[in-house]
């Protein structure tokens, strides 16, 4: 009997953070079960992603959600893999069915529950599980698992920075021009009020091609589209401005780098209270009520130099979640 096709549905129009997860956690099934067949379908293209993390699915589609059902069942799946996300006709579709679920406020979990009352056969929560659980009741679910965080490493900076610091923006590669016109701002005060300050330091925006339309940083003193690898550019920089996404946090969370977050308001993504929790092991955190606490931590930054220890997150999780699919199929 052939094995059983697992399919991996995921949103990817406002970031590439559930692409990446669900492309981590087949990395792993594949070293699993090599012979197993995965498949992907996403609402846009994979743009920065790195050729073999696609390569790692044996199909890769790009369809609107209200089409995603149909074509897994198209394409011989036998599992559904959902990334933060639902999709309309799922739960008619007879098959096991999984959701990947990173840190959700309790008042969002409603948006994962399926039609008619049908229990996930599986959640796997990408954090450990004396981070965040999901209530009881909350989503019905036959098996509940802590996978742990699921997160590339990327390690310390070993070459010494340039003699102008040089302070790296990360703007996102998603979102939308409303977003942009909110983040921006706030991200430019605080660059210049260090500047006011007599502060020194080289401002790159580094900005995917999602975002591109969207303007740019009137701080910055250039661009650059990172591409896959900017996790890289998080560990060579001498300071880091980020927004507080699941993926960006945890992959600055292993660099040495010092970090100042920036939450953006997403209904079902908690930024402010992800920026809060992390911003004592990454460096410090904007509120928007306060900017002039930030620009005192970046001029401190600039002045210092220092790294800082890389956070312990403990073992990546994408082979505990793909034991856990595993055993649906």
């Amino acid at each position: 009997m052939p094995s059983t096709d697992i399919c991996f549905l995921a949103t990817s129009k406002s970031g590439l953070g559930h692409l990446r997860r669900c492309a981590t956690i087949a990395k792993a099934l594949r070293s699993l079960d090599p012979k197993r067949r995965l498949h992907l379908i996403s609402n846009a293209p994979a743009e920065g992603m790195e050729d073999h993390q696609i390569r790692t699915f044996d199909t890769a589609q790009v369809l609107e959600k209200d089409r995603m059902a149909a074509a897994a069942v198209a394409a011989g799946a036998g599992v559904l893999v959902l990334d933060t996300m639902t999709a309309p006709g799922i739960e008619r579709t007879g098959l096991p069915l999984a959701l990947v679920l990173r840190e959700t406020p309790d008042d969002q979990l409603y948006r994962f529950r399926l039609g008619g009352g049908k229990p996930w056969d599986l959640v796997v929560i990408a954090n450990p599980e004396t981070h965040w659980m999901p209530p009881a009741g909350a989503l019905a679910a036959r098996s509940v698992v802590p996978a742990g965080w699921i997160y590339r490493s990327t390690g310390a900076r070993r070459a010494a920075g340039a003699a102008v610091p040089t302070v790296l923006v990360a703007t996102g590669g998603g979102g939308t021009a409303e977003t942009a016109g909110e983040l921006y701002p706030r991200i430019d005060a605080v660059l210049w009020l260090a500047r006011k300050r007599g502060q020194v330091f080289d401002v790159v925006q580094a900005i995917g091609p999602r975002a591109q339309g969207f303007g740019q940083l009137a701080q910055a003193d250039r661009r650059l589209d990172p591409g896959p690898a900017l996790n890289d550019h998080f560990r060579d920089a001498d300071i880091v401005i980020s927004t507080a996404g699941y993926n960006s946090v945890l992959e600055l969370a292993t660099t040495d780098t010092p970090t100042l977050l920036v939450p953006i308001p997403r209904s079902i993504d908690d930024q402010t209270t992800r920026a809060r929790s992390w911003a004592g092991s990454l460096g410090a955190w904007l509120d928007p009520a306060a900017p002039d606490a930030a620009a005192r931590w970046l001029i401190d930054a600039i002045i210092a130099r220092q790294r800082r220890p890389p956070a312990a997150l403990g073992p990546s999780g994408e082979d505990t979640a793909a034991r856990a699919i595993l055993a649906l199929a």
